[in-house]
């Protein structure tokens, strides 16, 4: 199978029928083989029972997972990875924010680089949010030297060797591009729409946001400092 395409849901009801709609557009042009993986972090609405009846409603291609308890992004995402068939990985959010057109953006760069990422053009979000991850991004800049321009944004495309590289903990898709880049692999950063939220409300607060945001940055450079990091020179 050539793409797994993994998608956080929490209490997404309203946008998911779309949102489907337009992967199966854009990934069939594609010509092929691939996997939707929809992964159910608890939601309280009607969210698994929507992909439910997708799934038997003519999209053979979805997978559900349905997580026991609501354990966040990250976690989430994890799941999705773990149970995936794809040579490449794809992931986007559920909100449409991400519209699954943009993928086609980013296959562009598929050959030439392993991890392609966007950065949200013209970010639909409030001057609040927009100026607290502008804060966060200086932060990352002084203490890891990340030089990822949009962390923020969730349509992506990997090769899978990256997830058997990378060291996976809660909240790790805020530092994603930064740690597959400590490991040398290549990457693109893309262009892409940002979609104004139709559907839902965002599920973290900015104040939230922020401090957990602070906590995982000294936490990830913790982790870069005590990593385990060695070449072999040679074998006998």
């Amino acid at each position: 199978m050539e793409f797994s395409i993994v998608v956080p849901v929490y209490n997404e009801e309203s946008s998911l029928t779309l949102l489907q709609e337009q992967l199966h557009e854009v990934m069939e042009k594609t010509g092929s083989e691939y996997e939707v993986i929809y992964v159910d972090d608890d939601s309280k609405d009607s969210s698994l029972n929507v992909l439910e009846g997708l799934k038997k409603g003519g999209y053979p291609e979805i997978r559900i997972i349905s997580l026991k308890e609501h354990k966040g992004q990250s976690v989430a995402l994890f799941a999705g990875f773990k149970s995936l068939k794809g040579k490449w990985v794809i992931t986007l959010d559920a909100d449409l924010q991400n519209p699954p057109g943009e993928i086609s953006e980013l296959l562009k760069f598929k050959n030439d680089y392993d991890f392609i990422t966007g950065i949200r053009r013209r970010r639909r979000d409030s001057l609040l949010r927009k100026a607290s991850s502008r804060i966060a991004q200086l932060f990352r800049q002084a203490v890891l030297g990340d030089t990822t321009t949009d962390t923020g944004c969730a349509l992506r495309m990997f090769k899978r060797d990256v997830i058997d590289s990378v060291c996976f903990f809660d909240n790790f898709h805020r530092f994603f591009t930064f740690l597959v880049r400590a490991k040398g692999f290549r990457i693109k950063e893309v262009y892409v729409k940002h979609g104004p939220r139709k559907f839902g409300k965002s599920k973290y607060g900015t104040l939230e946001r922020a401090m957990a945001g602070l906590f995982d940055l000294f936490g990830v450079f913790w982790l870069m400092k005590r990593s385990i990091d060695y070449e072999i020179k040679h074998k006998c």
